[in-house]
């Protein structure tokens, strides 16, 4: 079984609103696509002599499987673990405007509005229809 097969099963637990079950599955598909990957690059100096230089590449895993795993956070109230997972997204992804909103949403619900302010108005920057209007018509609704 690989990491599509969990966001798959993941995707549909979340249909029939098991997002427990859902968010068991998005972190097993996140486990399975993240890693550290231990390389080495060679180089050779000017004398001859051949320098390893260790790097460590870094993988966070599809964002989109952060980003339904923020879902499912936010709808068993699990708002400090969604704001999490968005900002893995927004790390990777900076100019990902639905990530910001998404987040404002959480920090909207903790209360945490200095943040929720930054990510409106970054969200707004990327793309217009993400306002102020908008995440209080969630709330209105």
């Amino acid at each position: 079984m690989d990491a599509m097969y969990f966001f798959n099963k993941g995707n549909e637990k979340g249909k029939t609103n098991d997002f427990i079950g859902a968010i068991k599955d998005y972190s097993t598909a996140i486990k399975l696509t993240s890693g550290i990957k231990n390389m080495d690059i060679p180089e050779k100096l000017e004398d001859g002599t051949i320098v390893h230089t260790p790097i460590i590449e870094f993988s966070e895993g599809m964002g989109e499987i952060y980003f339904n795993r923020g879902m499912a956070y936010i709808m068993v109230q699990n708002y400090k673990c969604a704001i999490s997972d968005f900002t893995q997204i927004i790390e990777f992804q900076p100019n990902d405007a639905e990530a910001y909103f998404k987040r404002a949403i959480a920090n909207y619900c903790l209360q945490n509005d200095d943040e929720v302010r930054e990510d409106i108005a970054k969200a707004n920057s990327i793309d217009s229809k993400y306002t102020v209007e908008l995440l209080m018509s969630i709330f209105e609704g």
